[in-house]
């Protein structure tokens, strides 16, 4: 996918991660009404991250971590 960020409708990949939420409860999973578990939520709030949803902290996808947490534990900064 390196360098075809534009083959995404990155609208409709919102919507559909949001549409995985359960509001009720927390989390996310893989489809609309299905169990929420941690590998769908963790992804899911990473995947609205590089899609830059409003609210929703950056993320490093090389190491899948708050970009916060990479600058101040191994880049030092």
């Amino acid at each position: 996918m390196i360098d075809r960020v534009h083959w995404i409708n990155k609208a409709k990949l919102v919507k559909f991660i949001l549409d995985c939420q359960d509001l009720e409860n927390g989390g996310i999973s893989d489809r609309p009404d299905d169990d929420i578990e941690i590998y769908h939520t963790y992804f899911g709030v990473a995947g609205l991250s590089l899609l830059e949803y409003r609210g929703v902290k950056a993320i490093d996808p090389a190491y899948a971590l708050l970009v916060d947490v990479i600058n101040r534990i191994i880049l030092n900064k």
